[in-house]
């Protein structure tokens, strides 16, 4: 209901759809493998504000996945 009224624009909205990704992963339980787990960690690599020192030292190798592109960016005014 919110989202036709409120939608998400720009990098949020970004954010928000890799976020969905990795959700989707945990939920099929992907996670679980050592690929899925990369592929989270490389979701996470692309999202907003990358990854943490932590996640650089344990994983060293992961490259950022495809960004979605975001249509309509227009802030409409709401007066």
């Amino acid at each position: 209901m919110c989202e036709a009224r409120y939608p998400l624009k720009t990098k949020k909205r970004v954010d928000y759809e890799l976020f969905k990704r990795a959700l989707e992963l945990v939920n099929r339980k992907e996670h679980l493998t050592e690929e899925g787990l990369a592929k989270i960690v490389s979701i996470k690599a692309s999202m907003n504000r990358g990854l943490s020192e932590e996640l650089k030292v344990a994983f060293p190798n992961t490259l950022t996945v495809p960004i979605p592109v975001v249509e309509n960016q227009e802030i409409k005014d709401p007066y």
